[in-house]
């Protein structure tokens, strides 16, 4: 997934009310910038100083905002860049799907985006796979501790509730799974943050254990774009 036209170099200062951060240009004029990732962005904005890259905002009637600016990824580590937008998280699933990149997902057929289901939910995908529906969840991942990656960063009731409908899914002889969009090349594999959201970790491992399918795959942030790399083991623990 490229971008339409090229980042903007800055370094983070401070981030207000989780939707707001403040930034300098290399100009050295500060800006205000908005997050769109309401999480909690640990191992991704710890502090004031690391690299940030931003995209311009348009000015139009439809976005009366005083933002001009937005956050696309930033580089906790020399050489490592997180996407931090989690809306580009489906456009990357949408990229995987169709090119048979997943081999959990090489014979899909996307039926439908957004599809309303469940109990006012609405999931990311319908697929056919091999004849069958399936209903797809998309969850983009950017909290990393030592080689691992976690979801969710911030507690998250909205995410147990997919979880759930996922499990009715089955119940109806469906096909349910949830892929993460891993947006950092430092992670290897993916588990629940059982430290951060307890009931998000026993929620997956009931969801698992019926038959929903973990899935990942690792995209790597560039200058660029956003582009696919490898798909990656979903874990239980980390025993």
């Amino acid at each position: 997934m490229r971008y339409t036209e090229p980042l903007s170099e800055a370094v983070y200062l401070r981030r207000e009310k989780r939707y707001s951060v403040l930034a300098r240009m290399k100009d050295g004029n500060e800006v205000w910038a908005h997050s769109p990732n309401p999480g909690r962005l640990l191992s991704c904005l710890d502090s004031p100083g690391i690299p940030i890259y931003l995209s311009r905002v348009p000015e139009r009637s439809k976005n009366p905002t005083k933002y001009r600016f937005r956050v696309e990824q930033s580089e906790p580590s020399p050489g490592i860049r997180v996407g931090i937008n989690p809306i580009l998280a489906n456009h990357l699933a949408e990229q995987v799907i169709a090119g048979g990149l997943h081999p959990d997902l090489l014979n899909a057929r996307i039926l439908g985006r957004e599809v309303p289901y469940g109990e006012n939910s609405r999931v990311d995908f319908l697929l056919e796979v091999d004849g069958r529906r399936m209903y797809l969840e998309v969850k983009s991942v950017t909290y990393r501790e030592g080689d691992a990656g976690f979801f969710p960063d911030a507690v998250s009731d909205r995410a147990c509730k997919h979880l759930k409908e996922l499990e009715k899914r089955l119940l109806e002889g469906d096909l349910a799974g949830i892929l993460f969009i891993v947006q950092r090349s430092d992670v290897n594999h993916v588990l629940p943050a059982d430290q951060i959201d307890p009931a998000y970790g026993r929620a997956f491992r009931q969801a698992m254990k019926a038959g929903v399918m973990g899935l990942a795959m690792r995209v790597t942030p560039e200058s660029s774009g956003i582009y696919p790399d490898i798909p990656l083991e979903v874990r239980y623990s980390d025993s």
